[in-house]
C-alpha cells in the first residue's frame, strides 16, 4: 500500500454552493404611519462544530449540517478550507464527497484521512461559519478476515498491511483533573493492604509518589511510583500491526492513552493497562502471547483474557499463529469472566 505524495498543493478554493429555501418574512404597511424598522439577524447552525466519521467505501455522503435564519431569509451555503475541493454541499446541508473516499489513498490536504472544511451560511448581508471535520476510517472487510471466537468473544483472524510504526503519544490527562492517564492507572491499581500502605500524592495532588503495587507478571511488589511502569497488555506495536496503524492519528492516540477506541472511556477502567515493574515490562516488549508469557504461571489465564478482550473490543486482528496459541490454552482457563474492575488483586 503506497501513500500519495505529501507535497500536493493546498486546496483552498471555495467549492460547492447551495441555497436553502426558507419562507420569506414580509411586513405589510398601510395608511400614513411610518414603516417599521426591520433588524436583520445572522444565520446560525445547530452545533458549534461538526465531526463526522465515515468508513471508506460507504458511499459519498460525509454528513449534514443544519443552518437556519431567524428572519426566514434564503440562505446560501458555501464550502471553504484546505479540503473544500474534495466535497460539494447540497441544499439540505449534506456534505458530499466528489469521489468515494479510499483509506489507502487519502485525498485530503495532509494525506492523513482527516478532512477539514469550513461551511458558511449567508443571507446576503450577514453570515455565520462553522468548522467541519470528516474522519475516514479503514474498512477491515477489505482484508478478508475470518471472525472466530476466543473466551466467548469475537476474534478477527487475518493479516493487514499497516504503515511504518509511529508510536502514539502517551500519557494525556483524559478527564482534565491534572492527573495524567498514567497516574490515574497507578491510583486505580494501588493496593493499600488494609491501610498499611496508603497512597501518597505530590503536594499539588497531580502525581502519585508512593504506595504499593503488585506486578502480576512476576508477583513482585513495588512501593515507589517511579519504579512502576504502565504496560499495555496488547502492546502498542502489536496493536499497530494488528490494525491500529490504519486508523487516524486521533484514534491511535485515544487507544494509547485509554486502552480503547471508544470516546469517553477512562484509562483506569481499561483491562489493557497493568502497573508492572521495569524488568517484566522490558522483557515482554512488544511480544504477543505466543512469544512471551508472564513468569507467574498462575496469571496466564487472566493475561490471555485481558489480551483477547482488548483486541476484541477494538476490532484488532489476531494472526493465525497467535490465535492458535491462545485457543489451545483456552480449555485450561475455564469460562470465568474478568472482574468488572481491571485493578490488580492480591
Amino acid at each position: 500500500m503506497s501513500l500519495p505524495n505529501k507535497g500536493r498543493s493546498n486546496r483552498t478554493a471555495v467549492a460547492g454552493v447551495a441555497v436553502l429555501s426558507m419562507a420569506m418574512l414580509s411586513t405589510c404597511g398601510g395608511g400614513s404611519g411610518d414603516s417599521p424598522t426591520v433588524t436583520n439577524r445572522a444565520p446560525s447552525f445547530d452545533a458549534e462544530s461538526y465531526v463526522f466519521t465515515v468508513p471508506e467505501d460507504d458511499g459519498v455522503v460525509a454528513g449534514a449540517v443544519e443552518a437556519v435564519d431567524p428572519d426566514g431569509d434564503n440562505l446560501v451555503l458555501t464550502l471553504a478550507g484546505p479540503d473544500a475541493g474534495v466535497f460539494t454541499i447540497d441544499i439540505r446541508g449534506q456534505i458530499v464527497f466528489l469521489q468515494a473516499p479510499d483509506f489507502e489513498a487519502p485525498s485530503d490536504n495532509n494525506v492523513d484521512n482527516r478532512y477539514d472544511v469550513v461551511v458558511t451560511a449567508s443571507d446576503g448581508a450577514l453570515s455565520r461559519s462553522v468548522n467541519v471535520r470528516v474522519d475516514v476510517v479503514n474498512d477491515v472487510s477489505d482484508n478478508e478476515n475470518v471472525q472466530r471466537r476466543l473466551f466467548g468473544l469475537a476474534a478477527l483472524v487475518g493479516d493487514v498491511s499497516t504503515p511504518d510504526y509511529d508510536r502514539p503519544s502517551t500519557w494525556d490527562d483524559e478527564d482534565g483533573d491534572c492527573i495524567s492517564d498514567r497516574h490515574e492507572v497507578l491510583i486505580a491499581q494501588h493496593l493499600d493492604g488494609d491501610g498499611a500502605y496508603p497512597l501518597v500524592m505530590s503536594a499539588n495532588g497531580c502525581f502519585v509518589d508512593t504506595g504499593r503495587w503488585l506486578d502480576p507478571y512476576d508477583n513482585i511488589y513495588y512501593y515507589a511510583a517511579s519504579n512502576v511502569q504502565i504496560d499495555h497488555v496488547a502492546a502498542l506495536y502489536e496493536s499497530w500491526v494488528s490494525g491500529l496503524g490504519n486508523l487516524i492519528s486521533s484514534l491511535q492516540r485515544r487507544y494509547a492513552n485509554t486502552g480503547s477506541l471508544t470516546e469517553g472511556v477512562l484509562p483506569e477502567t481499561s483491562h489493557n493497562f497493568l502497573a508492572v515493574g521495569a524488568s517484566s515490562n522490558g522483557e515482554k516488549g512488544s511480544s504477543d502471547p505466543r512469544e512471551w508469557m508472564p513468569r507467574n504461571e498462575a496469571y496466564h489465564c487472566t493475561y490471555l483474557k485481558k489480551w483477547v478482550l482488548t483486541k476484541s473490543l477494538n476490532e484488532l486482528l489476531f494472526d493465525q499463529a497467535e490465535f492458535d496459541f491462545i485457543q489451545a490454552r483456552e480449555v485450561d482457563c475455564g469460562d470465568e469472566p474478568l472482574p468488572q474492575s481491571p485493578a490488580n488483586r492480591e
